[in-house]
Parts: structure tokens; C-alpha cells; sequence
């Protein structure tokens, strides 16, 4: 897992939506309707582990409350293994804040990966200046508890739009977070740093001033000529 997760890890968001959908018909990978909460510190790639969120029933209210036995966030946060990557299903609401900032330092420091929610989020410069990888829907400063409640974990959720299972592999940078099933995780990897590197070398010719017919997308001859000048170790000029 840690050498996929290091290899998948190097691999743009944007060129990982490519690899889904040319290699294996899958449009819908992309969270919709988030962003980081710290644009410096947003990257990462782990496994989902899930928390799935309905309407809040009144009288179900006392069982969200961290101290109450019942209570499914706090036995959560503290078995979650390292490395993993929390999806909350906030059932898109960005009126309640699904984390704040106790709860998102407890989960740095056991060496969660990052966190996503499609709601919103609570103590937002607090979260930031801790460097914990988040995207969230926005600033909300009323706790979850107060729309929603944990009814389930380690089950199928649906965050921004897309369907996530535990264990599914997922990846945040600058431009997003996508959603990889694990059972495509090692081939979309492969796949992914081979597009980049082909599309770094395409990059550098059109910097050097080339049109784009037969570069990009690459013509066969492009893809040979991509070829020759990796075995040629890759050298500055063409």
C-alpha cells in the first residue's frame, strides 16, 4: 500500500479524472463543491475511511454529543487507522461545521492523511495554521450536531456527488480531490505518471515555441520521438 499510495500520490488530480475516464468509462471521481481549507498544505493520497450523516432527528440529538456513550465521532477518531483519509457525507449542508479544530488536531496527530466533507467546517484558521490536509465546503461556525447525526461507518457514502467505499483510494491537490476504486488504484497509478511525463515533454516543445497539431494530443510520431529522447536520458534540447 505504501509504494501505491507514494506512486498515485505523484499524480495530478486532473491527469487521474483522464486515466478514469479514458481507461475505464468512469465520469463521476471528482468531489464537487469543496476546496482547501490551506491551498499550501493539500496534498495527500490515502484509503476512505467513511462516516456517513443523516437529518437530524430531535430525539436522537444526545447520542451526537462527544461525551455520550452512544456517541459513533469520538470511537472513530481514535481507531481510524494512520494514513487514512476521512470522507464525512455531510449531506451537503455548509450551514454546520462537520470537524472543528480539537477534533481535526486529535486527528493529525494520529496520522490521518487528510479530510473531506462536502460541509462546512468550523475554526477554519485554526485548521489551517495545524497544516492537516482538509477540503470542506466552506466556513460554518454551528456544529453538526445542531442539522445532522452520525448514523453509520465504514459504509458507502456519497460526498460532493461521488459514491466513496472504504478503502477506495483518495487524492487531493491544488485542483481538487478525486476518488480512485481501489481495485484500479496500481493500473490508474501507472497510467497516471506515464500521461505526465509524456505530457511534460510536450510542454517543454510547446515552450519552445511549437504548434500543437501532431504534438498534442501526440501523433505516433511525437509518441517515437517521446521515446528517443527518454533512452537519449532526456536532455534540454530536442
Amino acid at each position: 500500500m505504501t509504494a501505491l499510495l507514494d506512486k498515485i500520490g505523484r499524480v495530478g488530480t486532473a491527469t487521474l479524472t483522464t486515466q478514469l475516464m479514458q481507461n475505464h468509462g468512469l465520469f463521476n471521481a471528482s468531489i464537487r463543491g469543496v476546496a482547501p481549507v490551506n491551498p499550501k498544505s493539500c496534498r495527500f493520497a490515502g484509503p476512505a475511511y467513511t462516516l456517513r450523516y443523516l437529518p437530524l432527528r430531535e430525539d436522537l440529538l444526545p447520542r451526537q454529543h462527544l461525551d455520550h456513550p452512544d456517541n459513533r465521532m469520538r470511537p472513530a477518531v481514535e481507531s481510524m487507522p494512520a494514513g487514512a483519509v476521512l470522507m464525512l457525507d455531510g449531506n451537503g449542508r455548509r450551514d454546520v461545521g462537520m470537524l472543528g479544530g480539537n477534533l481535526a488536531m486529535r486527528l493529525k496527530q494520529r496520522g490521518i492523511a487528510g479530510v473531506v466533507t462536502d460541509g462546512g467546517m468550523r475554526d477554519l484558521a485554526e485548521i489551517a495554521a495545524m497544516e492537516l490536509p482538509m477540503f470542506a465546503g466552506g466556513p460554518a461556525p454551528p456544529p453538526s450536531f445542531a442539522k445532522l447525526m452520525i448514523v453509520d461507518g465504514q459504509c458507502p457514502v456519497a460526498v460532493g456527488g461521488v459514491t466513496v467505499f472504504p478503502g477506495d483510494i483518495v487524492v487531493g491537490d491544488g485542483e481538487g480531490v478525486v476518488v480512485v476504486p481501489a481495485g484500479l488504484a496500481e493500473e490508474v497509478a501507472e497510467g497516471g505518471l506515464a500521461q505526465d511525463h509524456i505530457e511534460g515533454y510536450i510542454h517543454r516543445r510547446l515552450a519552445h515555441g511549437e504548434a500543437l497539431p501532431g504534438l498534442y494530443p501526440p501523433s505516433a510520431e511525437t509518441t517515437e520521438a517521446y521515446r528517443r529522447w527518454v533512452d537519449a536520458g532526456e536532455p534540454d534540447d530536442f
